[in-house]
């Protein structure tokens, strides 16, 4: 009876370490498993922490073109706004700045007013058709001198022209 009970004991003992055995496997597995599941979220994380970092970057240099693009429109705008200034001021002064009344010499000199006034619309059709896309010509690319150049918009017509070279 004894050795029964012994027998009893040793086979609850075995059986218990070994479902205690397989236990311990089975959970080694389960968190291998975790694990590799673990690593796997890591490796997206950071392939996603890489692609947001470089959309972050190209945004920023997205940013910095428009900035740019943007004060070469103001500087573009306010060059045209001193060109339409000067316009306006075009026939109300000569080249001296002295006060100029075009009926006047329209009046006295009517063929030499038609004539600049020709030309002068000559010149304005040239720089419409240059805003709308036209291509420079090679005359108007190499002017450098006042008399080569469209006078009635040579920072778009004449982009070889400064005005500091003719003084």
């Amino acid at each position: 009876m004894f050795g029964t009970i012994v027998s009893a004991i040793k086979i609850v003992v075995i059986s218990g370490t070994v479902l205690g055995a397989l236990g311990a496997f089975w959970y080694v597995s389960g968190l291998r498993a975790d694990l590799q599941q673990s690593q796997e979220n890591v490796r997206t994380l950071e392939s996603s922490v890489y692609e947001q970092q470089t959309l972050i970057e190209q945004m920023k240099r997205d940013q910095q073109l428009i900035s740019d693009l943007r004060d070469d429109l103001d500087r573009l705008r306010n060059i045209q706004r001193e060109e339409t200034q000067a316009l306006k001021n075009r026939f109300d002064e000569n080249a001296a700045g002295d006060r100029r009344d075009i009926g006047d010499l329209a009046s006295r000199r009517p063929g030499l007013v038609g004539n600049i006034i020709t030309n002068a619309s000559n010149d304005a059709m040239r720089c419409i058709e240059i805003a709308s896309g036209a291509k420079l010509t090679e005359e108007e690319r190499n002017a450098i001198r006042k008399s080569q150049i469209n006078s009635e918009c040579s920072s778009l017509a004449n982009p070889s022209y400064s005005s500091s070279i003719d003084g």
